[in-house]
């Protein structure tokens, strides 16, 4: 699949500080270049009324993507920790 970033996608990585966060999210990204859908990855769930969102669970972060099928394509949304703000955007 090819992966895109968000600008906001970017600003959450230059904050993050926790080094295994960071190594998590490296070898995700690298498993969705090398996956053909994200059926291939594990821990994905797709957003409740935003079927184009998914969010893909990575121990205490959750990472969001935006899957455009036609190209196969992954736009990077968010990368942060969960709590109770997560998921308020997409509320």
């Amino acid at each position: 699949m090819i992966v895109g970033y968000s600008k906001d996608f970017d600003k959450n990585i230059d904050k993050l500080t926790d080094k295994i966060a960071k190594k998590r999210l490296e070898i995700l990204i690298e498993k969705l270049k090398k996956a053909d859908s994200l059926r291939e990855i594990s821990n994905v769930i797709s957003i409740k009324n935003y079927p184009e969102i998914y969010r893909i669970r990575t121990g205490d972060y959750r990472l969001f993507v935006e899957y455009i099928d036609r190209e196969i394509t992954i736009l990077l949304l968010e990368y942060s920790k969960r709590n109770e703000k997560t998921y308020r955007q997409y509320k």
